[in-house]
């Protein structure tokens, strides 16, 4: 019973090792019936060894070449659709200047092209920022600068992802975080207020992008969309402000000395809109290079409602600060211009000019 168990182990051996061997050479073997004319043996063999055989890229690249010819000679169009899709899924990249072959080869290729249908990727951006103001609040009196809010620009990264609708249109989504740092400086003849302000947002950006030139490597577009942003923190870096005090009103000439008020850290959270809506206007392009995308995208933001809330101009933490530093909130809107480098994951569609049939 042992001397049988024996042989059928060696002859599940001997069967595993000769179709690895055959795995090895599949290229080679249906090469040789190829040239003999025995189309119909090599394409089984090719077939077969495509369900069976665990094939690297670039032997599943030979094995489309083999069965597109084949396919070709014997006027098998569905057949060619079939394989011209599965060789350039397998490899983006093929260019036909690397094949040199059969004319019709040649000439059905002409009729596909790739196309992004999902992608998956990061946005690494350098945002501009601006605030503005609308409409002005001041408690002292005889202001005489207008109180310019002055930023600083800050670095981040989005993920994103886009999805293609069709071929020329994709709906597109993001998510990041990023700061808002902004300063002022006001005063009159004998009184000045430093503040400096940072926020935290969580941001989710949705919308659409229009392609050019799918057909090609590098794709322009242009962008629509919606950022929604959330409140995460909202705080003042530094609040203090300097006073002119006249030290002896008797005297000849007024001496006066210049007092600053404690610099303080305080939650600002409540005076803040905890959702601001902004539009988003831009383009870029990306070049694709087989599963890669790497491109370039700029995009203006523009909040459509003002980052404070007006409904607390007045509330409990409003009037500490009106009370302590004469500091009160003005309407204040947000713009920022992202540049950014793009780097994604492409997920392939293969798409023909034309319908192929028999």
């Amino acid at each position: 019973m042992k001397k049988w168990i024996y042989i059928i182990m060696l002859m599940m051996i001997g069967y595993n090792l000769s179709a690895q061997v055959n795995c090895d050479n599949i290229v080679e073997e249906a090469t040789d019936l190829y040239n003999s004319g025995r189309y119909d043996e090599s394409v089984t063999l090719l077939e077969n060894g495509l369900n069976t055989c665990s094939l690297s890229k670039a032997k599943k690249e030979k094995v489309y070449i083999l069965l597109l010819n084949m396919n070709i000679e014997k006027d098998s169009m569905s057949a060619v659709d079939k394989y011209f899709r599965l060789l350039l899924k397998n490899n983006p990249s093929f260019k036909i200047k690397d094949y040199n072959g059969l004319d019709d080869f040649k000439k059905d290729y002409g009729n596909y092209y790739i196309y992004p249908k999902l992608s998956f990727g990061l946005r690494m951006h350098y945002s501009k920022q601006s605030v503005n103001s609308y409409s002005a609040y001041q408690v002292m009196p005889n202001i005489e600068n207008e109180s310019e809010y002055k930023t600083s620009g800050h670095f981040g990264t989005n993920l994103m992802v886009d999805y293609r609708v069709n071929e020329k249109n994709a709906l597109f989504s993001e998510i990041g975080y990023f700061n808002i740092d902004f300063e002022r400086t006001i005063k009159n003849n004998y009184w000045s207020l430093f503040s400096n302000e940072k926020i935290k947002y969580f941001q989710w950006d949705v919308g659409i992008k229009h392609f050019y030139r799918t057909k090609r490597q590098l794709n322009p577009y242009l962008t629509l969309g919606l950022s929604n942003q959330y409140l995460m923190e909202s705080e003042f870096v530094t609040l203090g402000q300097t006073k002119q005090v006249v030290l002896n009103s008797f005297s000849g000439t007024d001496t006066v000395n210049y007092k600053a008020l404690p610099v303080v850290d305080s939650d600002t959270k409540s005076m803040r809109n905890k959702y601001i809506p902004s539009l988003i206007i831009g383009g870029g392009a990306i070049y694709k290079i087989g599963y890669l995308g790497l491109g370039l995208d700029c995009r203006l933001y523009q909040s459509l409602i003002s980052l404070n809330n007006k409904k607390n101009r007045f509330d409990e933490n409003a009037q500490s600060l009106i009370r302590n530093y004469g500091y009160i909130d003005n309407n204040i809107f947000m713009s920022k211009i992202d540049y950014s480098i793009v780097i994604t994951y492409l997920f392939n569609k293969v798409k023909s000019k034309k319908t192929i049939s028999n």
